[in-house]
C-alpha cells in the first residue's frame, strides 16, 4: 500500500476508532431507545385495542350522533377535530380540549362506538402517527430523555457522528486485506480481536445504508443541525405544503380555554359534520382521515388524510359551508407536492416505523439489535487491544495528518469546516477532540523526548499548524449553535423558520403576538413643521407627504433588517458618510421586530382627521401621575425589540436618520426582558408579569387586540398601542415583607399563582376565605382590580440607576426608605416600560382609573410617561405600513 493510502488509512482509522470509543455511549442509547419505540407500536395496539377496535353492529351513527354521545358524557370539553373509523371494526375518534396543556403537544381523544354511540374512554394523540401515550413516552424519550431542550443534544450528537462512524467503518472494511474471504458475511475463524472483527465488518457493511438512513432522517428532528437542514429545504423549495382555513370571530365563553392551545367549534358546525365527510369522500379523500372543525364563527372545516403507510393518502381539502350546503372550495393533493417534499414524507415515516406497517417496525428493530451488537464487539476489540497488564485498549497512533501533502491537508480542512458548520455539535466535538489530542500530545513530549527510532516524530511546525487549523475549522459549528434559536416540534413537524428572523411584512405587524424578546427600544417622533431647507412652516398636504415617505422609508429598512440583509440606503446618505448599517454587521437579526404607532395629533396636523380612527384620542392624566411632557405622546411611536442590543441600537440609528427633515425624535426609552424557556418574565419588583395574558394566536387574543368593531376601513385589523414610563419605588417596595408584597399583587411571588389557590393561569377565586376568614385575594390587591382588563400586555423593565440630576425625575423629594433615609439628591429611577395592545384603548382607561380608585400597588408606581397609539394593520410584501390610510 502507498504513503499516501496509508496516511488517510491511519488518519480515518483514528477518527473511526475515537468516534466509536467516544460517542458509542450516545448511539447506544439511541439504538436502545429506538428499539423501544419500534416494539412499542404492537404493544400499544395491544393496550388500546379496547378502544379503538369495535364488533361491526348494523347501520354506523351519524358523525354528529356520534359527537353528541361524547359531548353528553365530556360536557365541558370542547370538540375540535374528528377521526371518522376508517374501518368496519375501527372506534371514532373525536379530538376535544380537555383543558390540559401537555408538555408533548399531545391532544386528548374520545373513542366513540360508531354502531351504537357508546364512549369506549379517552386517551391522548401525539404527533403525526396518532401516537398514544405509550408511544409518546417512548418517544420521548428516544428523543430527549425526557429532559427537555437539553437532552436533544444526545440524539443530535448520535445522530450527527453515526454517518461519519457508518462511513469510515465501510471505507476500512472495504479497503481491508483478507485472505479468506468473509467480506459479505462472517466468517469467524481463529481467536481473540480477528475473530470479533469478522461479525463485526459483515455486519456493519449490511447496516451501513440503514444507519445513513436514520442518520439523516433523524437529523430533522435535531436542535441545530435541523434547522440547517429546514434552510436548505427552503432554498431548495422541498418544503411540505398544506392548506389553511380562516378562523372565526371569537364567539360566547369559548375563549377562556386560551391556556389550553384550542378552542371548540359551535354546536351548529358539528351538526354540518356529515355533510362535510360526505363532500370530502367525493371530493377523492379515501382512507382515514381528520376532520378540523372551524371555531367561533368560521364556516370553514380542514378536512386530511392521515394513512402514512402504504399507499399514503395525504391530500387535503378545505370544506366551506357558508352558502349552507358543504362545497370543497380547495384541494392538495399528495401526487402534486414537490419531489422533494414526497420523498422526505415517505423518508420520514419510514424512519418512524409506520411507512410498511408491522414489517417496518421489525426492520428497525433488527437494525436497533444488530447495532446494539455493533457497539458491543466495536468495545471488545477496544479492550482486546490493551496493553499487557492495562484496563482499557490502546488507540490507533497519531500523525496521519501530518503524513499528507499540504494540497490534501486543505481538501481535509475544507471538507471539515462545512461538516462542522452543518452539523454544529460534531464541529464541536470533533473540535474539543482534535485540541485535547493535540494537548496530551505534546505532553506526552515534553515528559518523554522521542529517541532515536522513534516512529513518532517530535511535533512539527508544519504540524502544529495543520493540527490547529483542523481544530479551527471543525468548530465552525459553535458560533453556529451558540446563536440560533428554536423548538421542540416532537413528530408533528420537521419545518424550521430561518434562525433569528421574524417576518416584517404579513397581515399584522411584528411585535404584538411575536414571543417577547430580550430588549427593546421605544422612540417617540413629532412631524416636521417647517422645512428643513428653507423654514417655512409646512401645510397640512407638505406633513402628509413627509408622514407617507417617512412610514414608506421605515418600512423598507425595517423588513431589511429584520430579514438579515442590508438596508436600502437613505437619501442623506454620501458614499463616505457613517452607514448606520455598520452597527450590526455580522450579526444574526436577532429576531429583530419594529412596529409602528400614529398618535391622536398626527391626523389632525397631516390633514386627515377624517381618517383618524374612532376611538383614538389623547389620555387623561390619572389620578397619582406624575407625567412629564419630555416622556410623554408623539405623533409617531416606533417600538423596536430584539434579542440583542446592538441589533436594536443599529435599526434605531438607521431609522433615525431617515426622519432627518420629516419629523424630530420626541422622547426615547430603552428596556429588557428576561424569562426562563417557556415561563414568564419578572418585573423588578420580583413578581411575574403577563400571567393573565392569553395565548398568542388564540380566539381570546384576537378579540382582546385586534380592532375590527367601527373603524375606518384603512384600520381594519389594527390595533391600539398604550405606553408607559412606569418608574417603581424600590427602596420602599424593599422594606415590606414578603407576605405583604403577595397581597398587594393578590398571587404568590415565586409561582405566580393566585393566592386563592391553583396555577400561575388560573384564574383568581374571589370567594375563597384565608384561615381569618378575609378573601385570600384582597379587593384592593392588583390582580382583583384589573384581572377582567381585556388587553394583552407586553412590558419591558428598565432600570436607569441613580440620576445625578434631582429635576429629571418627578418625584424625587419622595423617593426615599420608609425608615426615612432618603435619595432625593440622587433618585432611583427604575420600573416598567408597560405597553399594551388592545382593541378599544377605553378597556385601559378603565383598568386605570380603577387603580386609582382603589389598587394598593399604586403607593409603589408613579406613572410618568404616557401616550396612546393606533397601530395600523401590517404591510402587503413590498408595501408599507400605513399604506392603505393615503389611499382612502
Amino acid at each position: 500500500m502507498s504513503r499516501l493510502p496509508a496516511a488517510l488509512r491511519q488518519l480515518l482509522l483514528r477518527l473511526h476508532f475515537y468516534a466509536g470509543i467516544l460517542i458509542a455511549p450516545f448511539v447506544l442509547v439511541s439504538a436502545l431507545t429506538g428499539l423501544a419505540y419500534a416494539l412499542s407500536y404492537p404493544l400499544e395496539d395491544y393496550l388500546y385495542q379496547d378502544l379503538k377496535t369495535v364488533e361491526p353492529d348494523g347501520e354506523a351513527l351519524t358523525l354528529a350522533d356520534q359527537v353528541a354521545a361524547v359531548t353528553a358524557a365530556h360536557p365541558d370539553w370542547a370538540v375540535t377535530a374528528v377521526r371518522p373509523a376508517a374501518g368496519a371494526a375501527d372506534s371514532t375518534g373525536v379530538l376535544v380540549d380537555d383543558g390540559t396543556v401537555r408538555e408533548s403537544g399531545a391532544v386528548a381523544v374520545v373513542y366513540v362506538d360508531p354502531y351504537t354511540g357508546e364512549v369506549l374512554g379517552d386517551s391522548t394523540s401525539y404527533g403525526s402517527s396518532q401516537a398514544g401515550p405509550v408511544r409518546e413516552w417512548v418517544s420521548t424519550l428516544h428523543r430527549n430523555l425526557h429532559l427537555g431542550e437539553p437532552g436533544r443534544l444526545y440524539s443530535e450528537l448520535a445522530a450527527s457522528w453515526l454517518w461519519v462512524v457508518a462511513l469510515g467503518g465501510l471505507v476500512l472494511w472495504i479497503a481491508r486485506r483478507r485472505r479468506n474471504g468473509g467480506f459479505w458475511r462472517p466468517k469467524p475463524e481463529g481467536r481473540g480481536r480477528g475473530r470479533t472483527l469478522a461479525w463485526h465488518g459483515p455486519v456493519g457493511l449490511w447496516l451501513v445504508a440503514v444507519l445513513l438512513f436514520l442518520s439523516v432522517t433523524g437529523l430533522t428532528w435535531s436542535r441545530y443541525a435541523g434547522e440547517n437542514v429546514s434552510e436548505l429545504r427552503a432554498a431548495l423549495s422541498w418544503t411540505t405544503p398544506a392548506l389553511a382555513v380562516e378562523q372565526g370571530a371569537a364567539a360566547g365563553d369559548h375563549a377562556e380555554h386560551q391556556h389550553s392551545g384550542g378552542t371548540g367549534s359551535s354546536v351548529f358546525g358539528v351538526t354540518l359534520l356529515d355533510g362535510v365527510y360526505g363532500a370530502a369522500l367525493d371530493a377523492g379523500m379515501s382512507g382515514p382521515v381528520q376532520i378540523a372543525l372551524p371555531t367561533g364563527s368560521g364556516t370553514e372545516y380542514l378536512v386530511t388524510g392521515q394513512q402514512r403507510s402504504l399507499p399514503l393518502q395525504q391530500d387535503q381539502v378545505v370544506v366551506d359551508t357558508a352558502s349552507g350546503a358543504p362545497v370543497v372550495t380547495e384541494e392538495l393533493r399528495f401526487a402534486d407536492w414537490p419531489v422533494m417534499a414526497q420523498a422526505t414524507n415517505v423518508a420520514i415515516a419510514l424512519h418512524m416505523g409506520i411507512l410498511f406497517g408491522l414489517a417496518n417496525q421489525i426492520l428497525l428493530a433488527a437494525a436497533m439489535v444488530a447495532l446494539v451488537c455493533m457497539i458491543v464487539w466495536g468495545y471488545r476489540m477496544w479492550w482486546l487491544r490493551r496493553p499487557r497488564g492495562s484496563l482499557v485498549g490502546r488507540p490507533y497512533p497519531r500523525g496521519g495528518l501530518r503524513r499528507l501533502p499540504w494540497p490534501l491537508i486543505a481538501v481535509v480542512v475544507a471538507v471539515a469546516a462545512g461538516v462542522g458548520w452543518f452539523f454544529p455539535l460534531l464541529g464541536i466535538s470533533l473540535a474539543v477532540f482534535v485540541v485535547a489530542d493535540v494537548a496530551v500530545g505534546l505532553w506526552k513530549r515534553v515528559e518523554r523526548p522521542p529517541a532515536d527510532g522513534d516512529d513518532e516524530p517530535s511535533v512539527t511546525r508544519r504540524t502544529a499548524l495543520a493540527t490547529a487549523t483542523l481544530a479551527a475549522a471543525v468548530g465552525a459549528g459553535a458560533g453556529k449553535a451558540l446563536g440560533s434559536g428554536g423548538h421542540d416540534e416532537g413528530e408533528a413537524g420537521h419545518e424550521h423558520a430561518a434562525p433569528g428572523v421574524e417576518p416584517f411584512f404579513g397581515e399584522r405587524q411584528a411585535g404584538i403576538a411575536t414571543a417577547v424578546q430580550g430588549h427593546a427600544l421605544f422612540a417617540a417622533f413629532d412631524l416636521a413643521a417647517t422645512d428643513l431647507a428653507s423654514g417655512e412652516a409646512l401645510d397640512a398636504a407638505a406633513v402628509a407627504a413627509n408622514l407617507e415617505a417617512l412610514l414608506r422609508d421605515w418600512s423598507a429598512v425595517s423588513a431589511a433588517l429584520a430579514a438579515g440583509e442590508a438596508p436600502p440606503k437613505a437619501a442623506i446618505d454620501g458614499a463616505d458618510q457613517f452607514d448606520a448599517e455598520a452597527v450590526a454587521a455580522g450579526l444574526d437579526p436577532a429576531r429583530l421586530t419594529v412596529t409602528f404607532g400614529i398618535g391622536p395629533a398626527a391626523f389632525a396636523k397631516a390633514g386627515l382627521e377624517a381618517a383618524r380612527p374612532s376611538k383614538l384620542a389623547e389620555l387623561p392624566e390619572f389620578d397619582g401621575d406624575r407625567l412629564n411632557p419630555a416622556w410623554s405622546g408623539g405623533d409617531l411611536l416606533v417600538q423596536v425589540c430584539g434579542d440583542d442590543r446592538q441589533v436594536v441600537s443599529g435599526a434605531f440609528l438607521e431609522l433615525r436618520k431617515r426622519a432627518v427633515g420629516r419629523g424630530t425624535l420626541l422622547w426615547m426609552q430603552e428596556g429588557f426582558s428576561s424569562a426562563p424557556s417557556g415561563g414568564t418574565p419578572r418585573n423588578l419588583m420580583g413578581f411575574k408579569d403577563g400571567s393573565a395574558n392569553p395565548e398568542s394566536g388564540s380566539e381570546l387574543f384576537d378579540e382582546r387586540v385586534w380592532a375590527v368593531d367601527s373603524e375606518p376601513s384603512w384600520f381594519e385589523g389594527g390595533t391600539y398601542q398604550v405606553f408607559r414610563k412606569i418608574r417603581m419605588r424600590l427602596p420602599d417596595w424593599s422594606m415590606l415583607t414578603a407576605e405583604d408584597q403577595n397581597l398587594t399583587f393578590g398571587r404568590e411571588r415565586d409561582s405566580g399563582a393566585p393566592l386563592s389557590g391553583g396555577g400561575e393561569f388560573d384564574h383568581p377565586d374571589f370567594e375563597v376565605m384565608d384561615a381569618s376568614g378575609l378573601p385570600a385575594v384582597p379587593a384592593d390587591s392588583h390582580v382583583a382590580v384589573v384581572h377582567d382588563a381585556a388587553m394583552v400586555r407586553r412590558g419591558f423593565n428598565y432600570d436607569y440607576g441613580f440620576l445625578t440630576q434631582g429635576d429629571v425625575s418627578s418625584d424625587a423629594a419622595g423617593d426615599g426608605h420608609l425608615d426615612g433615609h432618603m435619595h432625593a439628591a440622587h433618585p432611583y429611577d427604575a420600573g416598567l416600560l408597560f405597553v399594551s395592545f388592545q382593541a378599544d384603548p377605553q378597556v385601559f382607561i378603565d383598568a386605570q382609573e380603577k387603580m386609582a380608585a382603589g389598587d394598593r400597588l399604586t403607593e409603589f408606581i408613579t406613572a410618568e410617561g404616557s401616550g396612546v397609539y393606533a397601530v395600523p394593520p401590517g404591510a402587503a410584501d413590498g408595501g408599507f405600513v400605513g399604506e392603505a390610510l393615503f389611499r382612502s
